[in-house]
């Protein structure tokens, strides 16, 4: 699902916990808005579509082009990247599940622009071997302008490597499996609206997204606005990310931070939760943000992500937000540099990659 670079995959497995930077009185989410210039679907409006007990949430806002297509061979060690390069790493975090079957999927939506991509996940898991710990969740594209007949014409030309088609919800859905590395995923893609394609990981998570943007939400949301992470999130950021540790998956999730030290974690019986923010119109760099009832917090710092020789060009500092809120921050210049930066960050979102 999620393609990592062969410099990147030198880097140590090294998973900790991490957030965004605080902008206070920003906290309420933004209206996105299509090319036309009328309003369009807003991010607490798809917060409202995700499963209550949604752990994390990564976001991109556009207008983009869907990312697709292998990575190009370094040629260069340790390179600055262009911001155009950026922007489409970060543009792809959202939207890794739609690079299923060698990108069928990105390749039939390639040239309509993206105004919103959201993905929100839950239950992540050890893999079998090696690879993407496996986890719930589903990739949410709300495209500029209607995708006309692009839903039926797409489950039509994938039948041939589709293992079927069903209908949930009252939608149809095209199911694929494919195996990688000892994991078989399956993913579920359907096309619910004229501008907004699905692409989930379970059938259960799918159906309560369908389900939800048809209305039954009984007013609540994933990710409630009372939790104390959206203090630290500016959502006016084209790029940032949510996650709010769920203490009952700790005995099933190597990257939960209860219950002592895991494979994929940074062990914290304070911990509350994380967000990241990247917003290049204002300058190259990240902010990740982490609260903690921990009182060591700041001393045992989770962010520093190791002494690895990329972490060094990223040039990390903290400082303490307040009490128990540390607050990390990162240049994003390099390529080597920022590689290890989006594999650490993945890993602490739930998305940690087994070398």
């Amino acid at each position: 699902m999620r393609e990592i670079s062969a410099k990147t995959l030198l880097a140590v497995l090294m998973i900790a916990v991490c957030g965004g930077c605080k902008r206070p009185g920003n906290t309420q989410p933004t209206v996105v808005t299509s090319k036309t210039g009328q309003p369009s679907i807003d991010i607490q409006q798809v917060l409202s579509w995700l499963p209550l007990d949604t752990e994390t949430i990564t976001v991109a806002r556009g207008p983009f082009l869907i990312p697709y297509g292998p990575a190009e061979k370094e040629t260069i060690r340790n390179r600055e990247l262009s911001g155009q390069e950026l922007d489409h790493m970060f543009e792809s975090l959202p939207l890794a599940v739609f690079g299923l079957k060698a990108d069928l999927l990105a390749k039939h939506l390639k040239s309509r622009p993206v105004m919103l991509a959201v993905e929100g996940a839950r239950h992540f898991r050890s893999p079998s071997g090696l690879g993407e710990m496996p986890f719930e969740g589903c990739g949410i594209a709300v495209f500029a302008d209607a995708l006309g007949g692009s839903g039926n014409a797409f489950v039509n030309a994938s039948r041939e490597v589709a293992l079927g088609v069903e209908e949930i919800e009252g939608v149809k859905v095209a199911v694929f499996q494919e195996k990688m590395e000892n994991d078989l995923w399956t993913t579920f893609v359907a096309f619910p609206n004229k501008n907004i394609v699905l692409v989930a990981t379970k059938r259960d998570y799918i159906t309560e997204v369908l389900n939800r943007i048809q209305g039954c939400r009984n007013g609540q949301r994933a990710l409630p606005s009372n939790l104390p992470e959206w203090k630290y999130v500016d959502t006016d950021a084209r790029f940032w990310g949510v996650r709010h540790f769920d203490k009952s998956q700790a005995n099933y999730d190597p990257s939960s931070p209860f219950g002592g030290r895991s494979s994929a974690n940074f062990a914290d019986e304070g911990a509350v939760g994380l967000t990241f923010n990247y917003d290049p119109s204002r300058r190259r760099s990240a902010t990740i943000t982490y609260p903690s009832g921990a009182k060591d917090v700041a001393s045992n710092n989770p962010l520093s992500m190791g002494s690895e020789p990329s972490a060094k060009d990223l040039r990390f500092k903290s400082r303490e937000l307040e009490s128990g809120v540390v607050e990390g921050s990162y240049n994003l210049v390099y390529s080597d540099a920022v590689g290890y930066f989006l594999f650490v960050l993945e890993g602490m979102l739930g998305h940690a990659i087994y070398i």
